[in-house]
């Protein structure tokens, strides 16, 4: 496995729809996953910046970071080599505007869902604890 650390960061997005109900923001990638927002640092910027810019880039939404919430480290495979990946997320509050899915960048669906159906739909088991630790802030 190469040294290496790809880093990358992204957030559990929430926002409350008109009458009131918690929702997350999920993204359907090129890989037909069903998972949160995020993506790579550019040289130079922060875990914050980049999943500001990420989430916005990839959704169309606009967020506010209120606090970090965990990293997740796991192996990828690219290029022939493993590698290292480190995605770090953070707990975001968004207005409730209709999400533009990145099309381009492979994002087919970008949604607002229900807590429920976000810790059912997510593809990957590690981010439902990440998803579990923001629902776990953001009960009364």
């Amino acid at each position: 496995m190469s040294d290496r650390l790809i880093r990358a960061a992204g957030g559990v997005v929430y926002s409350y729809a008109p009458d009131g109900a918690l929702t997350l923001l999920l993204i359907r990638d090129r890989h037909r996953a069903w998972t949160l927002p995020k993506g790579h640092l550019e040289p130079g910027e922060d875990d914050e910046a980049a999943a500001l810019r990420e989430i916005a880039e990839e959704t169309g939404v606009t967020c506010v970071i209120e606090r970090p919430l965990a990293r997740v480290r796991y192996p990828i495979y690219r290029r022939g080599v493993w590698r290292r990946k480190e995605v770090a997320y953070f707990l975001a509050r968004a207005p409730h505007v209709a999400p533009t899915p990145a099309t381009a960048e492979g994002i087919a669906v970008a949604a607002w869902v229900p807590p429920e159906t976000a810790l059912s739909s997510l593809t990957y088991p590690q981010l439902r604890e990440v998803v579990q630790q923001a629902l776990a802030l953001l009960q009364p």
